[in-house]
């Protein structure tokens, strides 16, 4: 058998050439997956609703809303009451639930100040995001 001598230079230039095949295949197969197509979240609506629930000297306020998509409720979502109030208000979660039949989740609130409340579901699975609207609630004088 034979050895044949190659040049240093030219062991260099092969050495980048196949370097650089190598990187534009990773690359290109790089591309691909990240092109994949991302699987369509379902659009989500969030209501809410407010009844004062009053009985002998207590007042309390039912705060309702309802996680929906395309006009059905979805079931078995998590959901946060999130309220806010004073000169420089935050929102703050104040409670979660999860979404019942029909969508539908509701919270007991008693407000020592006016306060604003609003639901927000954070997407999950196949759903995006969503908030509702704001209610403001004021105690009983």
């Amino acid at each position: 058998m034979h050895t044949i001598r190659v040049p240093l230079p030219t062991r260099a230039a092969v050495a980048v050439a196949v370097t650089v095949l190598a990187a534009g295949g990773i690359m290109a197969t790089a591309t691909v997956v990240s092109a994949a197509p991302q699987p369509k979240l379902h659009v989500t609506k969030l209501s809410i609703s407010n009844k004062v629930v009053a009985h002998a000297k207590h007042h309390v306020d039912a705060v309702t809303g309802v996680l929906s998509s395309g006009g059905t409720g979805v079931t078995d979502e998590t959901v946060a009451l999130e309220a806010r109030m004073g000169v420089a208000p935050r929102w703050e979660v104040v409670a979660t639930g999860t979404t019942g039949t029909g969508g539908a989740v509701t919270f007991t609130i008693t407000p020592k100040v006016k306060t604003q409340f609003k639901y927000v579901f954070a997407g999950q699975g196949s759903y995006r995001a969503s908030h509702s609207n704001v209610v403001t609630l004021s105690p009983v004088k």
